[in-house]
């Protein structure tokens, strides 16, 4: 059986080979969409703040604004701060579009800070620009939060000098302030929700979406031997109908691993994207591979023709790709729960569990799920396949 079932798997790789719709399935369309997503949706490395700097006061607190967080921000690589003269010219220039949004600090800010008053940071935004203006205010909020710190800090100590605080209530007092948030800081984020990256997730949601159509040219493969009459003829032959089953599933176990194989490489190569640990990303593939045959040799089990499959087929991968969040990440939600219906949701989770953790073993539960997936949809499929045949 096995010989007979690999030399219908040759036969079946070198036709596949000819057919430049595998070929466009399998590489070339799953690549270009991966790279026009990846153009459309920017990635936090592509994101500059173009902030303008307005300093109307000029006094010693606004100059730990504009000499010292201000150059700091610059320096950091994501804001490009310019300075005006005025508000007016502040304005203008984001109505050109030239800026994104400006802080402006009024005429009075450091002394209104120094006694304790109240004292305005005022943020002109871009409302096309929502981002943007978003990063800006955070910046602005954050930087009043350190001030208001700093002034609780100064106003404790003067208490505790005019016997107005106990030592154990300014010792108190001194442990909040510590406690407190520092006004800017920068730290790198490394998949805390164990999410990938978008290009990497753009480019394995691309490539688990087009492997159901690339896996399914097997089943269909199989009723157009059952419509050209080659099947009878095949068992009329010394080869029962599992060698015939076996030798078409094998054709679409290699096609589907090569296709996520090349796809995985040429992303990380072309596109920049880091699918993780290649022992973890290994597994997955094999076990995402035998989720959809299993998937596809279910709902081809349904037709009677090779039309009849591919049009069914189509129908079941685009429904649940878009169930699994392929086009897009559903985060750890409710939608990311309910993308657990699919066996796309599960391997893109796989690759998320891969990415925020050390091991590759990180990836065996979404596995299970995708071999669970492929068997239990193998078994009936495979049923109907053979009684069909008979």
């Amino acid at each position: 059986m096995l010989r007979a079932a690999a030399i219908i798997l040759r036969k079946d790789l070198r036709l596949r080979l000819r057919d430049r719709s595998v070929l466009l399935f399998a590489l070339v369309v799953p690549l270009a969409l991966t790279f026009v997503f990846a153009q459309v949706f920017p990635t936090d490395e592509d994101f500059e703040l173009m902030v303008g700097v307005v300093d109307l006061d000029g006094g010693e607190v606004t100059e730990g604004f504009v000499d010292g967080l201000v150059p700091g921000l610059v320096e950091s690589g994501f804001v490009q701060a310019t300075s005006f003269a005025g508000e007016p010219a502040a304005r203008a220039a984001i109505e050109a579009g030239d800026i994104d949004a400006a802080w402006v600090l009024p005429d009075g800010f450091s002394q209104a800070v120094q006694a304790g008053g109240a004292a305005e940071l005022r943020v002109l935004a871009n409302p096309d620009r929502g981002l943007a203006a978003e990063v800006a205010r955070g910046i602005a909020d954050n930087y009043r939060a350190e001030l208001e710190r700093v002034g609780l800090t100064v106003a404790t100590t003067t208490a505790a000098a005019d016997g107005e605080v106990s030592f154990e209530d300014m010792e108190e007092l001194a442990g909040r302030v510590v406690g407190q948030t520092p006004a800017i800081s920068t730290r790198a984020l490394v998949t805390p929700d164990r999410q990938l990256d978008p290009t990497s997730y753009l480019a394995a949601g691309m490539a688990v979406f087009f492997l159901f159509f690339t896996v399914s040219f097997g089943i269909t493969g199989l009723l157009e031997e059952r419509q050209q009459g080659t099947l009878p003829r095949l068992l009329a032959a010394p080869i029962g109908i599992m060698a015939v089953h076996l030798g078409k599933a094998l054709g679409a176990f290699v096609l589907g691993v090569v296709s996520m194989t090349v796809l995985s490489v040429a992303s990380a190569v072309l596109l920049g994207a880091s699918w993780g640990d290649p022992i973890g990303v290994g597994i997955l593939v094999v076990a995402g591979v035998i989720s959809a045959l299993g998937v596809m040799a279910l709902v081809g089990s349904f037709a009677k023709t090779a039309e009849q499959a591919g049009n069914l087929q189509s129908i079941v991968a685009l429904v649940l790709g878009l169930a699994g969040g392929v086009f897009f990440p559903v985060g750890a939600g409710l939608l990311g729960t309910l993308a657990l219906v699919s066996p796309h949701g599960w391997f893109l989770r796989g690759l998320g569990d891969l990415a925020g953790a050390e091991s590759w073993t990180a990836v065996l539960p979404a596995s299970g799920a995708l071999v669970l997936f492929g068997v239990v949809a193998a078994i009936p499929g495979i049923v109907r396949l053979r009684g069909a045949d008979r």
